[in-house]
């Protein structure tokens, strides 16, 4: 499902992602090191069915390297890719030393893999570009993250992770959106709801 964005949800996404193009290594690393630390002392993440994301470096996203490597050996790890035949996003579990490529949009994807359910995730990393106090998140617009948190477990905690502090304009959000339950930043957690 293709997002459709309105309201003012194209002008904060070209902001955000004009911000983040502008973004040093250094910075990227720094900030990603702090965001793991400072995730995996709010949430107990060990022995947990864990949903990650992986950057895509080139939209110099979260480094979330970082916490797969802090879980890796104590939870079980999941992740998206899409599956071109059945033309949707599955998910997947894997062996966290797996070797990993370049799938769709650049995203890394485990070479070898287990097709699993989103309902067994307790707790998803979601990417975003902007968050409001509320919530709601705005990611790159293709309605991937909203589409799978749709297919998540009502317990399923989801957490964002961002370099940025919440946005002091309110998302409007449209029919589709799923909003988060927390948010990471380098400097603080937000907890919504």
């Amino acid at each position: 499902m293709a997002a459709i964005s309105n309201g003012n949800k194209n002008r904060l996404r070209k902001s955000a992602i004009s911000e983040r193009l502008n973004l040093k290594e250094k910075f990227i690393e720094r900030n990603s090191i702090k965001i793991s630390n400072e995730l995996l002392k709010n949430f107990s993440l060990l022995n947990k069915n864990v949903h990650l994301f992986y950057p895509i470096t080139k939209n110099k996203e979260v480094n979330t390297w970082y916490i797969h490597k802090a879980i890796n050996s104590n939870s079980i790890i999941f992740t998206s890719f899409y599956e071109k035949t059945k033309e949707r996003w599955e998910c997947i579990s894997f062996n966290p030393s797996v070797k990993f490529t370049n799938g769709k949009l650049n995203i890394p994807v485990p070479i070898d893999y287990k097709l699993e359910t989103f309902d067994k995730i307790e707790v998803i990393l979601v990417p975003l570009l902007v968050f409001d106090k509320f919530g709601n998140r705005i990611g790159y617009g293709k309605g991937i993250y909203d589409s799978i948190l749709t297919k998540l477990n009502k317990n399923c905690l989801k957490i964002g992770l961002s370099f940025f502090e919440v946005s002091k304009e309110n998302i409007q959000v449209d029919f589709y959106d799923q909003s988060l339950d927390y948010c990471q930043t380098p400097n603080q957690l937000y907890k919504f709801k």
